[in-house]
């Protein structure tokens, strides 16, 4: 194959699905922008302001949304070998940037309301019909935005429709900020406003949160990880995997490496073979490009005995340690021991720690650990 050639088998994120939901998110957007923000000024009303200037935002983001699968989309090239996917992660976070900025200017001007009290709210008809068909657009919008997520699995699709129901949220809270006008004459047009950014604020951290932990390289699912360990050992000829390790590039984009356990006695050509044979499995049936690397295992029943007997002392001794890559050598009379020791993410224990440990247990071996971390 070609450099920068795609395989039939690779997996392809559809990002066509995003693209038009965001298409649609931009059109009822700016409509609801314009509506908003016109009846909000003749009515005098903070909230719907607001509330239209958030609209604002989520228009900017559709078209953001768009712009940025459009660039997800392109090919892998040659200063880019693993595609542009992650391009999706920035709009995400270009997005939340822009609905932090809309929450605080609006959350400014609520507070000012709420201390100079600028003027009850002039609510007439048309305000309550904008707003109802406002909710029922974004209603509509969150279903298109969820459906889009389910199919793709998308973030941007995930931000958009958790901001469509907040929406939803933030509308009906200018509702009755209209209502209690109307009825009681109360104005709360500054509390509600205040309301309302603030929830924008709080829905722009949660996006910017969850845009930035891709970009930093988040942990892969668990069930990604099961699924790639138990298809590995479901071949004859696997006498076990460790060291999974799962990087993303953007959805379908994944790229996965794992130690492999086979017989010492396998020939290297039988080993590649195998081998050979995970890795285009694996692509095909998880989506995800695969490369081993081949670990011999020592099959001796006197190198299997040791085996378990360290493996015992250890996890007896360090709570939640594992082995792997155990294999015994003698080297000019020097028996050695080499093994990987797996131990939990917050441990302290070091190489050295874990030494002294198996040297104390039994000295007649010469012990070259190496410390992986789960």
């Amino acid at each position: 194959m070609k450099r920068g050639e795609k395989s039939k088998n690779e997996p392809k994120a559809d990002f066509s699905v995003g693209v038009h939901a965001g298409i649609f998110g931009l059109i009822g957007n700016a409509l609801l922008f314009a509506a908003k923000l016109t009846v909000g000024i003749l009515a005098g009303s903070i909230a719907v302001t607001a509330d239209a200037f958030n609209n604002l935002s989520d228009g900017a983001s559709s078209a953001i949304t768009v712009a940025g699968y459009k660039l997800a989309s392109r090919p892998a090239d040659r200063e880019h070998p693993f595609g542009h996917a992650r391009f999706e992660y920035v709009a995400a976070l270009v997005i939340a940037v822009l609905m932090f900025v809309i929450g605080a200017l609006f959350l400014k001007e609520s507070v000012v309301e709420i201390f100079q009290n600028k003027g009850a709210p002039n609510v007439r008809f048309y305000l309550y019909i904008v707003l109802g068909l406002s909710v029922a657009m974004k209603g509509a919008q969150a279903a298109v935005y969820g459906v889009s997520y389910k199919r793709t699995g998308s973030l941007p699709m995930k931000a958009a429709a958790m901001d469509s129901v907040g929406d939803m949220f933030a509308t009906s809270t200018a509702i009755l900020s209209a209502l209690l006008w109307d009825v009681s004459g109360r104005d709360l047009d500054g509390y509600f406003g205040t309301a309302i950014s603030l929830f924008i604020l709080f829905t722009a951290v949660r996006v910017l949160k969850e845009s930035i932990s891709p970009l930093l390289g988040s942990a892969p699912l668990d069930s990604l990880v099961s699924a790639v360990r138990e298809k590995i050992l479901s071949y004859p000829g696997v006498l076990g995997v460790h060291d999974i390790t799962i990087h993303s590039y953007g959805e379908a984009r994944a790229y996965a490496v794992a130690h492999i356990e086979v017989s010492a006695s396998a020939t290297l050509t039988d080993a590649h073979e195998l081998v050979d044979r995970i890795e285009r499995d694996i692509l095909r049936d998880l989506g995800v490009r695969f490369v081993a690397h081949v670990d011999p295992k020592q099959e001796e029943r006197s190198a299997t005995d040791l085996e378990a007997l360290i493996r015992a002392f250890l996890s007896d001794k360090f709570a939640g340690t594992t082995v792997h890559d155990f294999r015994v050598t003698r080297e000019q009379g020097d028996a050695r021991v080499y093994l990987d020791a797996e131990i939990p993410w917050e441990s302290a224990l070091t190489a050295e720690d874990l030494t002294a440990a198996l040297k104390a247990f039994d000295p007649d071996f010469t012990y070259i650990v190496n410390v992986d971390r789960k």
